[in-house]
């Protein structure tokens, strides 16, 4: 929000003489009530005569001239100078001036005169504005939000209220900056202005977080389809620092139908938490939701026992070559078969694991589990490459390595089958430090791949220095290529720049044949997704495609 200026306040005026008769300056008071004084020129410089002071001195009877009046130095501003500024500079003057105008000066060399009243009335109402708006990037704040919301509901008017949260944000400040980072928010906060619709209301209520009323819904559209529209119309890429820049967000809904907004509010903030812990996109606040929200540390040592208790599974998905569709590898995916919930997916326990040190007893069991899977499959006859992701956390630890090599060595397993996946984000985290470890672990012949890319907060400009052998292709741009021109042209980007440095390409997400095909043509190397295969168990692969071969040639 830009500062109002003095200039804008102040007018100019003609001054008079000094030598102006009194009469004179009464009269030119007299005839317009709106004047609140008159601008005099002297030899020592400007001043103003006001009502107020005519008045003291006509009790005293000895003025005959504008001149004789003037014995206090007038306090002279700069046009330039912020409202907020000028007022403060003009209520440090002692108490029996604090009522006089104040003179502004022009870069041009005229003078004018600024009321105090409207000097303090801009000024106070430039602080019910920030009270009420948010001033990084001009939205209105949590308070606008919430009396707004209220009075819509009150007056019936109010749908719903989406709580929208930028996905992994922190990473944005680690790798752009606080600058960066608040340069990005301010595109962000422009975009969701523009997406949101006339009738709707958006509002930065903290950090990362965003929240939208909605009032106005268009024909046919859900708050559901309109909470996509938004997250849709704030991805970007955004240009800050010359770097193009996605996001993503996770948002919470929560329907108009409690009384009170507030409770609407902390719902949907409730729903938004729920679909970033289990990554969905998108949650709608139900009556049972709070109290899911509250079992994670229950479920954090549930899982630290389900891991000593054998309760955790691998599935397998598998990844196949663009042209022949022939299978190429597989990925290792973690599953928990919980006693009383079933079989429960990632999404629901990773995200806590990733926040506690369970994440690095988790991965140690998920490697040992796919490399001795890996060694049965060989005994078999079927050598195919295996795939595991490893979190930040784990490449963080000084063991990593040489825990990946003892494995390797006490499965037998040769080290050109397996590939470890990192997301770009966890290569920011620590990018030195990771990056040594990569190293390492590819001067032995492990596969190194970047999973989930474009989705963090970098840019394609890292590849170059990252010791990796395959790119991974986010299955949000995946599944969205046929809808969006920026999502095909980012695919096409990708795999252009891969390919100048030899990476293999591969694309998640593959959920129908259209998709493969295009795919395949553009330049992709491997596809993955439940259009190929969904995962499976390990004694359900289909490996009846898949002849037994030698194992792939160590990374260059």
């Amino acid at each position: 929000m830009s500062a109002r200026k003095l200039g804008e306040v102040g007018y100019p005026a003609t001054p008079v003489l000094a030598c102006t008769p009194i009469g004179e300056v009464e009269s030119a008071l007299a005839a317009d009530d709106r004047t609140p004084a008159v601008l005099i020129a002297s030899a020592t410089g400007h001043r103003v005569i006001t009502r107020a002071l005519l008045t003291r001195c006509a009790n005293r009877g000895t003025a005959r001239v504008a001149g004789d009046l003037l014995t206090d130095d007038a306090l002279v501003l700069p046009a330039g100078l912020e409202l907020e500024l000028a007022a403060e500079a003009a209520l440090a003057r002692p108490a029996a001036l604090r009522e006089e105008p104040v003179l502004v000066s022009w870069p041009d060399g005229r003078f004018g005169i600024a009321p105090m009243l409207d000097l303090l009335a801009e000024m106070a109402g430039r602080t019910a504005r920030l009270a009420r708006t948010d001033p990084l990037t001009g939205l209105p704040n949590r308070a606008s939000a919430q009396s707004e919301g209220q009075r819509r509901l009150d007056a019936g008017t109010l749908t719903a209220v989406v709580h929208l949260g930028l996905d992994r944000f922190q990473d944005a400040n680690d790798v752009l900056g606080h600058h960066g980072a608040d340069t990005l928010l301010n595109l962000v906060a422009a975009a969701l202005r523009d997406a949101h619709g006339s009738g709707n209301l958006a509002a930065r209520i903290d950090g990362d977080q965003f929240v939208v009323l909605l009032s106005d819904l268009p024909a046919g559209q859900s708050p559901q389809s309109v909470g996509r529209r938004l997250v849709a119309g704030i991805r970007g890429p955004h240009t800050v620092d010359g770097l193009p820049i996605s996001v993503e967000a996770s948002i919470g809904i929560c329907p108009a139908d409690h009384q009170d907004v507030s409770v609407l509010m902390r719902r949907a903030a409730a729903a938004m938490r729920r679909a970033k812990h289990e990554r969905t996109g998108l949650v709608e606040w139900h009556p049972g939701l709070d109290t899911h929200q509250r079992v994670d540390l229950r479920q954090l040592t549930e899982l630290r026992a389900g891991l000593r208790t054998g309760h955790l599974r691998l599935h397998y998905q598998p990844l196949h070559e663009a042209g022949s569709r022939r299978m190429h590898g597989v990925e290792a995916l973690v599953r928990w078969q919980h006693p009383q919930r079933g079989l429960l997916p990632p999404g629901v326990f990773l995200p806590d694991a990733e926040r506690s040190d369970v994440i690095l007893e988790l991965t140690d069991w998920v490697l040992a589990e796919a490399l001795q899977q890996s060694a049965r499959w060989r005994r078999d006859g079927v050598c195919l490459p295996v795939s595991v992701n490893l979190p930040a956390a784990y490449l963080a630890q000084d063991r990593a390595v040489p825990t990946i090599l003892t494995l390797l060595g006490l499965e037998g397993v040769a080290p050109s089958l397996l590939t470890v996946e990192i997301t770009e984000t966890a290569v920011l985290t620590n990018p030195d430090q990771v990056a040594a470890q990569l190293a390492e672990l590819r001067a032995k012949g492990i596969r190194v791949a970047i999973d989930d890319f474009g989705t963090g907060y970098t840019s394609l400009g890292l590849l170059p220095r990252l010791p990796i052998d395959e790119l991974k292709i986010d299955r949000s741009f995946v599944v969205q290529m046929h809808d969006s021109p920026a999502h095909a042209t980012i695919i096409d980007s990708v795999i252009a720049i891969a390919k100048a440095l030899g990476l293999t390409v591969v694309a998640e997400g593959v959920e129908d044949e259209p998709t493969a095909a295009d795919l395949a043509a553009a330049g992709v190397d491997l596809l993955q997704g439940y259009h190929l295969n969904r995962p499976a168990p390990p004694d359900a692969m289909p490996f009846a495609k898949a002849p037994a071969r030698d194992p792939l040639p160590a990374a260059a």
